[in-house]
C-alpha cells in the first residue's frame, strides 16, 4: 500500500504529520500531487482558537495547485502530468437548487456536501483528490505558487463584480494581507483611478504599493485611516471601501466612515465577533453594505478562470505576495510565521508538500 504524508490539525497549534494511504480517485475524480498550498487567514482562525470545531482532527488547505497523477472513471479532457489549479472542495454546490441553477454555487444551502458527506480540500498533504469539475489546467507559464494564489484573486474578482463599476473611481481597502493585495491588483486591472490601502504595519503596505495593489499606503500608527482616505479623495470619501481583515475589530463602522455618500462598503473579511455600525451615519450617506463570500460564476463565466487569466496575462503580479515557503515537515513553523506577521513580515506563506527546493 502506497503511503503519503499529510498534516492533521487537532486544534490551536497542535499540528501533526502522519503517514496514511494515498487516496484513490472515484468516478469523476482526479488524484493529484499537491505542489503548493497557501496558509489562508481562515486557517489561522482555527490556529488561534477563535473557532471551535467538532471534527477533530481535521485536514485543510484550500488554496492549492498540483499535478495530475491519476484519473477516475468517466473523467474526460484531462491527462496525467498536467499542472492544475483547483477550486476549493468546500465550494461544491448541489447542482440543483436555485442558487446552483443561477451559477451561484457558492451560495448553495448544501455547499460543500457531496452524497451527504462534507467535502474539503487537503492542500497540506502530498496528495489529494478532487472532482474533475473543480480542476483547471494551468498555462505553461503559471507557477504552482501563483496558481495557489488564484483562489485569492478569484475572491477579489467576485468582490469587484458585485460592486458598481470601479473604473475611474477612488477605492479604499482596509487590510494589507494577501486578500487585500490581490484585490488591489484586480482593482487596478479593472481600471480603478486610485486605491488607498490601510494596514497596521509599514512593510506589507509598502509591498502593496510596490506591487501595484495601491497608489497610496496608510499605516495606522502613522495616520488616521479615515482622514487619510478623505485627504486622498478631496474630502469626498471612497466610492467603494473593501474590508478584508475580519477577526474581532470593529472595522465595518470604520469602513462606513471613509465611504462617500451613496457609496458601497464591501465586506470580504471573516469576522469572529459581532459588528456594530452607526445607523444614523449609514442612513445619512445612504450607504450600501454588502458581503462578498468566496466566488463562483458571473454572467456565466467562471470567476476562478477570470482570475487565472489575470495571472496568465500578467495584469496582476503574485510574486511579491508569496513571502515564505516551507516543506510539509515544517508546517508548524510555517503557521507560526504566518500567525506572527509583525515579526516575520509574512504576507502569504506557501506550504510545499514535496519540499521547497
Amino acid at each position: 500500500m502506497a503511503l503519503m504524508k499529510t498534516a492533521y490539525f487537532y486544534g490551536g497549534k497542535d499540528i501533526r504529520i502522519v503517514e496514511e494511504a494515498i487516496p484513490e480517485p472515484g468516478s469523476g475524480e482526479v488524484l493529484f500531487k499537491v505542489m503548493s498550498a497557501g496558509v489562508c487567514g481562515s486557517d489561522l482562525h482555527n490556529y488561534r482558537g477563535h473557532r471551535v470545531r467538532d471534527d477533530v482532527p481535521w485536514q485543510q488547505g484550500h488554496e492549492l495547485s498540483g499535478e495530475i497523477v491519476a484519473l477516475g472513471d468517466g473523467v474526460e479532457g484531462l491527462e496525467i502530468g498536467q499542472h492544475i489549479g483547483i477550486e476549493a472542495e468546500h465550494l461544491l454546490g448541489c447542482g440543483v437548487c436555485r442558487s446552483c441553477r443561477d451559477g451561484q454555487y457558492h451560495l448553495c444551502p448544501d455547499r460543500g456536501l457531496r452524497h451527504g458527506v462534507r467535502q474539503s480540500s487537503h492542500g497540506f498533504s502530498q496528495y489529494d483528490v478532487c472532482v474533475a469539475e473543480n480542476v483547471t489546467v494551468l498555462p505553461d507559464d503559471v507557477s504552482f505558487d501563483a496558481a495557489a494564489l488564484v483562489d485569492c484573486y478569484a475572491c477579489g474578482v467576485h468582490a469587484v463584480n458585485r460592486v458598481p463599476d470601479v473604473a475611474g473611481r477612488s477605492i479604499a481597502i482596509i487590510g494589507a494581507g494577501a486578500i487585500a493585495l490581490t484585490l488591489g491588483q484586480v482593482l487596478k486591472a479593472r481600471g480603478a483611478a486610485s486605491v488607498v490601502l490601510i494596514g497596521t504595519r509599514r512593510q506589507p503596505v509598502d509591498v502593496a504599493v510596490a506591487a501595484g495593489a495601491a497608489a497610496v499606503g496608510v499605516v495606522l500608527s502613522e495616520q488616521d485611516p479615515v482622514e487619510a482616505v478623505l485627504e486622498a479623495t478631496e474630502g469626498e470619501g471612497a466610492a467603494v471601501t473593501f474590508e478584508t481583515v475580519g477577526g474581532r475589530s470593529q472595522l465595518i463602522q470604520q469602513a462606513s466612515e471613509m465611504t462617500r455618500r451613496g457609496g458601497v462598503v464591501s465586506v470580504l473579511g471573516l469576522f469572529t465577533k459581532p459588528q456594530t455600525i452607526d445607523p444614523g451615519l449609514a442612513m445619512e450617506r445612504e450607504l450600501t453594505v454588502q458581503w462578498s463570500n468566496s466566488f463562483s460564476t458571473w454572467n456565466g463565466e467562471s470567476e476562478f478562470s477570470s482570475a487565472l487569466e489575470l495571472v496568465r496575462s500578467e495584469q496582476v503580479n503574485p510574486a511579491p505576495i508569496v513571502t515564505h515557503r516551507f516543506g510539509l515537515e515544517d508546517i508548524a513553523e510555517g503557521f507560526a510565521i504566518a500567525d506572527d506577521k509583525r515579526s516575520s513580515g509574512a504576507i502569504r506563506v506557501m506550504i510545499r508538500p514535496w519540499g521547497v527546493g
